[in-house]
C-alpha cells in the first residue's frame, strides 16, 4: 500500500490535477468504483483506515455541485462509457466532477465538513492541506467556515480552462491544522 507515500490524493477521480499519474509517493483514493483510472485504494476520504499523522499533505478536490445522475451529464462522466453513451459528445472529455455523488447542497456540504475532520486526524501537525474549489454553485467565503480548525496560509485564483468550469473562479487553497487555536510552534535555537 505505498509505504513511502507522504501524499494523498483524497478525492482522486481521473488525476486530472496531476502531471504525473503514477508515484510511489503519492496514494490516489476515491470512493468511486467505476472511474477510468482506479484509484489505488478504494476508500471513502471521510473514514480512511489510515494511522493518526500519516500524511506530509493532503489533496482535497472534492465535487463543486450536485443532483447530477451517474454518467448522464457533463459532470457525472467516470469514464470512456459513460462518454460513449453520452447523448452530446462535448469536444474534450475531461476530469470526473463528481457531481452525481450527492444530490443536495446539504449532503455535499456534509461530505466536505466529515473529510476535513479525518484530515485532522490523518495529516501531520505540520501538513497541508491543499483545497481545490470552484465556485459554481458556492463561493469560497461560504465554504471556508467549515475548515475552522485550519490556518489558511495561501489563496490562488486560478485562471486555467483545465481547472475551471464555465467562466467560474477556481481556487487553489493551502491550509494547516490549527495546533492549540494557532499555529505549531516550532522552538528556535
Amino acid at each position: 500500500m505505498k509505504a513511502n507515500a507522504s501524499i494523498l490524493d483524497a478525492t482522486a477521480g481521473l488525476r486530472s490535477i496531476w502531471k504525473l499519474k503514477s508515484s510511489p509517493y503519492i496514494l490516489w483514493i476515491d470512493i468511486e468504483a467505476e472511474l477510468e483510472t482506479p484509484p489505488d485504494i478504494l476508500m471513502d476520504c471521510t473514514n480512511t483506515d489510515f494511522e493518526d499523522g500519516r500524511f506530509h499533505t493532503i489533496f482535497f478536490d472534492p465535487p463543486h455541485g450536485w443532483g447530477k445522475e451517474p454518467g448522464l451529464s457533463q459532470t457525472a462522466m467516470r469514464n470512456k462509457k459513460d462518454y460513449e453513451n453520452y447523448p452530446w459528445k462535448p469536444p474534450n472529455w475531461g476530469p470526473y466532477y463528481g457531481w452525481d455523488k450527492y444530490q443536495t447542497k446539504t449532503q455535499l456540504l456534509g461530505f466536505i465538513h466529515k473529510a476535513q475532520q479525518e484530515f485532522q486526524r490523518i495529516l501531520k501537525d505540520d501538513g497541508i492541506l491543499w483545497l481545490k474549489w470552484n465556485e459554481c454553485n458556492v463561493s469560497l467565503r461560504k465554504l471556508l467556515p467549515f475548515f475552522k480548525d485550519w490556518n489558511v496560509i495561501m489563496q490562488i485564483s486560478v485562471c486555467s480552462p483545465n481547472q475551471t468550469i464555465g467562466k467560474t473562479r477556481t481556487f487553489w487553497v493551502a491550509l494547516m491544522k490549527k495546533i492549540h487555536g494557532s499555529f505549531q510552534r516550532v522552538n528556535e535555537e
